[in-house]
This record gives structure tokens, sequence and C-alpha cells, in this order.
């Protein structure tokens, strides 16, 4: 005769098997250093775009590259969307607002003299560890040459096991449109820098290719 269980610890048994993390982290860095500052309004729709595919309970932050950019100082913005879907709307326009006033404050600022792409990578990550989400993306809005001030140490390990890293709007050189090889080699650094940490690194040709990416992130 076959036993059966009572349906309550049925119940609890597979509960128990949906537990872990869930829902998504994103952390979107803003380049801010020499002209770069001039595509802040396209970081701010990529922003905005992002905040609309958000559900309650997701994590977005948002933070500037500038010269030295390991620090917390630089992030405009970070909010856990509440899991009540109309205050999680209202924090997510709340957010959009901040977004707007970076823009306009960004519009009476020169870019930053140099650019640590690491430094902000190194912050992002460390913030994303702290989240217990089953997705957790990178969104890089940068040309992404990096170029240290004297002394910045950044040769350290990226700790970005299972996060995919997105750079978008990748603008090439004069010399890299001479000479592709220089492109592509600058690209296949980052890459095996961000794959040495764990995480996964994708190039967003076309910011109309974005969703579909991240979709099948």
């Amino acid at each position: 005769m076959k036993h059966l269980l009572p349906p309550l610890l049925l119940a609890l048994l597979l509960s128990g098997c949906a537990t872990g993390p869930r829902g998504r982290a994103v952390y979107v860095l803003v380049d801010t250093s020499g002209s770069y500052i001039q595509a802040v309004p396209k970081a701010a729709r990529i922003i905005r775009y992002l905040l609309g595919t958000l559900e309650p309970g997701d994590t977005i932050a948002v933070a500037r590259i500038t010269s030295l950019s390991f620090t917390n100082k630089d992030r405009v913005a970070a909010i856990t969307l509440s899991r009540r879907p109309a205050q999680a709307d209202a924090e997510k326009r709340a957010m959009a607002a901040r977004i707007s006033a970076f823009v306009k404050a960004m519009e009476k600022r020169r870019g930053t003299a140099y650019t640590d792409i690491s430094g902000a990578l190194l912050e992002a990550a460390q913030f994303l560890r702290g989240i217990p989400a089953a997705r957790k993306e990178i969104i890089v809005v940068s040309d992404m040459r990096q170029d240290l001030p004297p002394g910045a140490v950044r040769h350290v390990p990226l700790p970005l096991n299972q996060v995919s890293v997105f750079a978008v709007n990748v603008i090439k050189s004069y010399g890299e449109n001479m000479n592709p090889t220089r492109y592509i080699a600058r690209m296949h650094k980052w890459k095996a820098r961000i794959a040495k940490g764990g995480g996964r690194f994708i190039i967003v040709h076309q910011l109309s290719r974005l969703p579909a990416l991240l979709r099948s992130s």
C-alpha cells in the first residue's frame, strides 16, 4: 500500500523547492569624462527604458564614471522597488525625476579629466554582491577607453560571477577606424578581464538590440 504525504507537508516541501534568489538587479554606469559627458542624455533614455522593464522587488542603481570611480560618492541613485505594485510605480517615477535632474546638472559641468572604468565596475560589482537577485546586469554607457590618473592602481580582480556586463554606445576612435584591429584588441581585453572575474561581456553595437540582448542574458 502506498504511503501518501499529508497535503500540508507536501505543500511545504514543494514551496521549499522554489526558494532562492529571485528578481533582477541592474547597475548603470554613465561615463561623464571628457567629451563623452555629452552622451548623458542618451544614457538617461536607456535608464528610463530599464525602469519600464523592472518588476516590484527589483533593484536599480545609477552611478557616474569619473576620474576615480571606486566610490559610492558618484552614485546618482539606487533603490530596491517595493513589492507592492502601486508603490513600486511611484518609486519608478521618483527615480525618473532624479535622472532628469542628473541630466540637467551634467549640462552645466565639464567632463572629468580621466576615466576610471575599472574602479566603476569594481564598485558596481561590490554593490551587486549584496543584492540577492537571480539576474544581475551592469550597463556601461561609455566609449570603454580607460584613462587612469597617475598613481591609480586597478590591477585587481573584478568579482563579476554570473553578472552580464553590457557595453553600450562604444565609440571608435579615429585610429581604430583606420585600423580596426586596435578596436578588436581593446574590446578583447575587456572581455577577457570580465570573463576572468566570472562575468559575461556583451557589446551592444546597435541600441535597438539592447532589449533583446537583455532578455537573453
